[in-house]
């Protein structure tokens, strides 16, 4: 600027941002930056004044590099000049490396989770509760949305079928609700909800209709598995392909699985957990390679259990409650594909079988169910450095059988609708 004495004006700046400014933007979310070659572009001529000023690898520590795509880390991040150049900022990108290949279930030596491994609390997404039934007996069409920010839930648009022991699951930032319950008959039929419409609408149907199934997502399709109806549990899979809108069988598991728990674990296999036989609860697990289309019996948790909750978080597989034949339970077991095992890890603070669980956060969330006396509408978090579990914000109606899953959406896409309909009723 120009002195005191001047009468000159200022001369204008530019308008590339400066050192606090860009910092400030990388502080409030730090991947946007990446998220597209043409955001890179720009950014790429800041990081140019921040090298020449040598506070390059501060900014740069600013930025989540670990949870950017993979693609994207080693074809334009680690191509950058600068960035090879700086001793400090190729360690940022190791680290990056280094977590997908903990993710993809390989053995990294000394690898440890960070901040920059957490997603910031708004480009982490919104956690979906959705149907489920309560006291009254009667499945919701509603759905609970979670506010990270303000810890507490809101009502979204309801879904267009009543469903109890739904599958529920997220993918390309839309989320899918399969199967169930009505309260009349079991259902076949599927319904997405797109953030951008705020709306559910009805897709292609199953060619099995069936309660208590699992859905996972690998590498673009869903897949279906088990479940029941009055009659059986059924080992039966099928996958539904999103761009085509169609279902189409695949193999059938070993062993038949009515409230199974399923995830996709690493980048080549879905497993299904526990469940119901038809007999008794399983202890068993078995997980699905899609190209030897071909299920495999893995080493089985330490305790039966059906109607479990199960997630994925830092490469782990969590399995959260669920019953034990009769009895609702609060033990949590945790799957390490690297090393095979299962360990123990803390317990819930209450027994939950039909319990809703999903990672948000860095955080596994446990969802209503029912302890055995009544249905809950609380919800509890686990936090695997702590290992503790607490409660935070409960959802408005006591629910079990529930499908919850994290969508990739902003919480400010989706219309709060005030206290849900009057076809919702609080079972307490």
């Amino acid at each position: 600027t120009a002195s005191s004495s001047s009468p000159k004006q200022p001369k204008p700046k530019e308008k590339r941002p400066g050192s606090k400014a860009l910092k400030a933007e990388c502080d409030a979310d730090g991947s946007f930056v990446f998220e597209a070659h043409e955001a890179w572009k720009d950014f790429h001529n800041s990081l140019r004044h921040f090298y020449e000023v040598g506070e390059l690898c501060d900014v740069t520590l600013k930025v989540r590099l670990p949870l950017l795509p993979v693609d994207f880390l080693t074809g334009t991040v680690a191509k950058e000049e600068m960035i090879k150049g700086n001793l400090s900022c190729r360690d940022l990108l190791d680290e990056a490396r280094n977590y997908h290949l903990h993710l993809s279930n390989k053995v990294v030596p000394d690898f440890e989770y960070s901040v920059r491994t957490t997603p910031r609390k708004h480009t982490a997404g919104v956690l979906f509760c959705v149907g489920g039934r309560g006291g009254s007996g009667d499945p919701f069409r509603s759905i609970e949305c979670y506010s990270i920010t303000k810890n507490s839930w809101f009502f979204g648009p309801e879904m267009n079928s009543r469903r109890r022991h739904v599958g529920v699951i997220s993918v390309g930032g839309k989320v899918y609700a399969v199967g169930g319950h009505d309260g009349s008959e079991h259902l076949g039929n599927m319904e997405m909800f797109d953030p951008l419409t705020n709306k559910w609408m009805m897709m292609a149907s199953m060619n099995t209709k069936r309660r208590g199934i699992a859905l996972a997502a690998l590498g673009g399709p869903i897949y279906a598995i088990g479940g029941l109806d009055d009659n059986s549990c059924f080992n039966d899979v099928e996958r539904y392909d999103i761009e085509s809108d169609r279902w189409s069988a695949v193999a059938p598991m070993n062993t038949p699985r009515g409230g199974v728990g399923s995830v996709a674990l690493g980048v080549s296999h879905v497993y299904a957990v526990g469940g119901n036989d038809g007999v008794a609860s399983l202890s068993s697990v078995e997980r699905f390679d899609p190209h030897l289309n071909k299920w495999t019996e893995v080493t089985e948790m330490g305790q039966r259990r059906a109607g479990n909750g199960v997630s994925k978080l830092n490469g782990c597989l969590y399995v959260v409650g669920g019953f034990d034949d009769n009895s609702p339970l609060s033990s949590v077991e945790r799957f390490d594909p690297r090393s095979n095992d299962w360990e123990y890890v803390s317990e819930l603070t209450t027994p939950r079988g039909g319990v809703g669980v999903s990672t948000v956060m860095g955080r596994v969330f446990a969802v209503g169910g029912h302890n055995g006396n009544i249905y809950l509408n609380t919800v509890e978090a686990f936090e695997p450095r702590m290992n503790r579990w607490e409660l935070v914000g409960s959802v408005s109606h006591c629910r079990a059988g529930a499908g919850v899953a994290v969508c990739l959406s902003h919480i400010s896409q989706i219309r709060d609708v005030g206290l849900g309909s009057s076809n919702v009723v609080n079972c307490m």
